[in-house]
Order: C-alpha cells, then structure tokens, then sequence
C-alpha cells in the first residue's frame, strides 16, 4: 500500500510540475493550494530530516524555481515592493527572532515547523501570485477553481455528518486514526472550522460568476451556492457559521443597489437576531462530535473567558515579545494554576488559543500582533480602494471584491480559533492577498481613489457589481 501511495505521490509531483510550466504561476499556485489541502502530510508523506516531504511542499519549491526563472528572464515585470511587503519582512524577521531565540527544538520542533509551514511558505505563495500575470480569464479561472473546491467540500461535509461514506474522499477522512472533530464536515483539512472556511471564500467566488454566466449557468450557480451553504452549516462550527454569513454579507452590501442593500441586509440580519435569540440553547449545547456530548460543546463556548484570562497575565508579564513563537503550551503552566481568581483556570491547560491575536500578543507580543494586524489592515484597505476605483476593469474590482469577502471570513473564524494554525488557510489567504495587491497595475494611474457610491438611479448597479 506505501509502494502504490509512493507511486501516486510522484504521479502527481509530476503532473502537478507540467501545470506548472504549461499552465503559468497562477495555475501553479492553485495547485499548490489544492494539493496541500487534498493531498498533504495526512494523505502522504515521508519521514526525511528535517522536514517531512509532501507533495504540496515539492510543488511550492517548484514553483519558487519557476518564479525565480521567469523573473531572471526577464519574462516578469519587475517586481517593485511598497509598505505592504516590508510589512510582511518585519512580520516574519520578528517570528523569525521569537523562534529562534527560544527552544524551538520542542515537541518535535513544532516552533520551528509552525514558522516555515504556515508563515513562509504563505509568504513565497504571496510574492508569486502579486508578481504573476493576470487577466479576465485568469480571474475566470481563480473564481471557478475555487468554487468547485467549495462545492467538494460541502459534498464531502455532507456526507461526513450523514455517514455516507461514498461522498467523503480522500478515505483518511473517515479514518479513526484521525478522531479530532470526527462526525462534523471536517473535509481533508481535518478541521471544521477550515473546510467552513474554504466554502465560505468559495461561495463567494462562485457567486461572483453571476454576470458571466448564462440562464443554466445561472441555475448552476444556484444550485451549487445552495449545497455549499447546507456545507457549512454541516461544518457544524460556529465560528464557520459566521463567517461564512458575513463574507456573504461583505458580498451583497458591494453589489446590490442601494435600494435593495438595505432591504435584503436588513432582512438577514433580522432573520438572523431571530434565529439566534430563540435558538440560543440548541446553539450554544448541541451534539456535534461522535465523541462528545452537548454538555462538551456548551463547556467549549465557556473556554474562551478562561483563554482570554491566561493571555492577558501572560500578555502583561511580557508585552513586548511575548514568549516565544509556539511556546504557549510550554509558558502557560504557571497561569493556568492562579488561584487569585474564581475561574476554573486549568480547564484551560492542554489547549492552544483560540484566537488569532490573543495568540500571536502571548508569543510575539505587541510587536508581531501590531506587525499581523497592520498587514492585514493594509490589505484590506487597498482591496477597498480597487474595488472603488472608477476606472478598474470589471473583473479587476471583482477580485478585489471577492479579497473583502474572504478577510471577512477569515477575521470571524480568528476571533474563535486560531485559524494561522489550520493548515493551508494563511497559504489561502496570502495567496489570494497576492492576487489583490498584484491587481494595482491593473488600476490607471489616478483612478485608485475611493469613489463616493452616490448614484442619480437606484437601479445604475454599484461599482463592485459585476
């Protein structure tokens, strides 16, 4: 069975090394991504000092040589770095330090692992994507790509909390040698909260093919949206939940007119106060995991307060730098013991945080949770100046668009799970920031402006409708 998994693992590397060649650099890192959601360590891998080898990792190193190549020719614009990517040097010199400078050695080098896997590697994704040549049928290509991974994992979370087994592939997902999460969506990321994830940009990526497509593709979209949305709520995951709602939100409140903005955003949110207020209890306490019961999930939602107080004594012993990249469990012994509070602290003990910044403050501190936050701060804010901007082409303002949906879905699962740690979601999420920053030369110069949505017919469509 290892010699046929070898043997389709290489299949694979190969194929995936001609796409590369054949297809360009965004075609590559599509199945960079794809790979390493559907194919990584969990599939297959082999066991080589220092790192173990996938087949994700062989196609990343690939691509950075034909990224390296293609710009030694000369066949690459040159590559000009502004205040975004020097953010991203100061984010990942002070990860860097934080790793080092600590025992990155422990728990078989996770520190180590954490900081090549999920900070750099995003990284080299994100300089390719910026630098890669883009056009209509590329963004056509991203958009598809994307949509129907969303709709396989839906299928695929379908089938998982259903138990019909036939849909959920590749088979290590219905494996007992994986129990984490088992019984929810979990998809081949292992975790709900990233498959949620992933449906939710997805969603948004397909819907975004609205205008291009025909009265069956119509009907298409549809149908698909409908099965990615029954998806995530099969995720059976909260944070997934919300996400997934206010990177649909993100996408109405930018295309719909202004008129039918206000009705259909106000109506949701009203069905959704509803919905919430008097499903409260079922919401908060219900069976999800084969393993655990209700009274699991409704002492999950009680974990936070607990986390949230062990970061902020760690945070206020060591505000600057923290302690120590992928150090918390090793740090956090003495917090989880105080006996100056009534909180039942050490509940809190074998668990990572379960938030994005809560986490970065007690291991790096405020110098790399500023670092974080300012660049996705200045993501966001040149997505919204392209998506506004008066003379960007369609497809360009839609990409940009489709950036704003998924940092919303990303910001709502990392305020409930420290989602940098779900394998392949920052490799998503600087991929497709990469897309978006490359997108400026696409704007003409002068029309990078906000443009003020005061339209003289309620029925013109806005700039981000597409």
């Amino acid at each position: 069975m290892q010699f046929l998994l070898l043997v389709a693992g290489l299949v694979a590397v190969v194929w995936g090394s001609l796409l590369l060649f054949r297809g360009g650099l965004l075609a590559g890192c599509l199945a960079v991504l794809l790979a390493g959601c559907c194919f990584g360590h969990s599939f297959f891998h082999l066991e080589m000092r220092p790192l173990p080898i996938t087949a994700d990792r062989v196609l990343w190193v690939v691509l950075m040589a034909q990224f390296c190549l293609l710009w030694r020719w000369g066949r690459l614009e040159p590559l000009r770095l502004g205040k975004t990517e020097y953010v991203l040097a100061a984010l990942l010199v002070v990860l860097t330090a934080s790793t080092v400078t600590h025992d990155w050695r422990v728990d078989g080098s996770q520190p180590m692992s954490r900081l090549l896997f999920y900070y750099f590697l995003p990284a080299g994704l994100y300089l390719v994507a910026r630098a890669a040549p883009q056009s209509e049928r590329s963004s056509r290509l991203v958009f598809m790509s994307l949509g129907l991974f969303a709709l396989y994992l839906a299928v695929t979370a379908i089938g998982e909390t259903r138990q019909i087994w036939a849909l959920v592939w590749p088979s290590y997902i219905r494996s007992p040698a994986f129990p984490e999460f088992f019984g929810r969506g979990r998809g081949p990321l292992l975790n709900p909260a990233g498959c949620g994830l992933f449906q939710s940009v997805g969603l948004c990526a397909a819907l975004l093919l609205w205008p291009r497509a025909g009265t069956w593709g119509r009907g298409c979209l549809l149908a698909a949206a409908a099965v990615t949305c029954y998806g995530i709520y099969c995720t059976l995951t909260r944070s997934a939940w919300i996400g997934g709602a206010l990177s649909l939100a993100t996408l109405l409140a930018l295309t719909l007119p202004l008129h039918w903005r206000l009705t259909v955003l106000g109506t949701g949110a009203l069905v959704g106060c509803l919905v919430v207020g008097s499903q409260w209890e079922r919401i908060v306490s219900f069976k999800r995991d084969a393993r655990l019961s209700a009274t699991d999930t409704a002492e999950s939602a009680k974990l936070r307060p607990l986390l949230a107080t062990v970061a902020w004594n760690m945070f206020l012993d060591r505000p600057l730098l923290g302690c120590g990249y992928g150090q918390y469990l090793q740090e956090n012994s003495s917090y989880v013991e105080d006996r100056s509070t009534d909180l039942p602290l050490p509940k809190s003990r074998p668990y990572v945080q379960h938030n994005v910044w809560l986490s970065l403050l007690t291991e790096t501190g405020l110098a790399g949770t500023l670092l974080f936050t300012t660049l996705l701060v200045m993501w966001g804010r040149h997505a919204w100046r392209i998506e506004h901007a008066a003379a960007a082409p369609a497809w360009v303002r839609a990409e940009a668009l489709l950036f704003l949906a998924a940092l919303a879905a990303y910001g709502a699962n990392a305020m409930f799970q420290d989602v940098t740690l779900i394998p392949m979601v920052n490799m998503l999420l600087f991929f497709m920031a990469g897309l978006t920053e490359g997108l400026r030369r696409y704007v003409p110069d002068g029309q990078a402006t906000v443009l003020l949505r005061m339209r003289s017919s309620a029925f013109q469509p806005t700039a981000g409708a597409h």
